[in-house]
């Protein structure tokens, strides 16, 4: 996996539609796939988005920053298995 740094912060945050600004980003290459994660913020407050690209294909998961620690914990869980 290619990890690729991405970084967007304060004067410029780049507006999305009117509805939310990036506040970070960071872009992955891995395999035939591209891969977006960026930290997020709306009226609503701040949010996680992860987008992947892949063969024309675009899948988006959002998660909301309240949610961050339980959803790194369980990627951790997962990483650190034993199959």
């Amino acid at each position: 996996a290619r990890f690729k740094p991405c970084l967007q912060k304060g004067g410029d945050m780049k507006r999305e539609g009117g509805k939310s600004r990036v506040v970070t980003s960071d872009k992955l290459q891995i395999e035939n796939k591209t891969i977006y994660v960026d930290l997020k913020e709306n009226d609503g407050g701040r949010f996680l988005q992860i987008a992947e690209l892949s063969n024309d294909r675009r899948s988006t998961v959002v998660i909301p920053h309240s949610g961050l620690d339980i959803f790194l914990e369980s990627i951790q869980k997962i990483k650190n298995s034993e199959v």
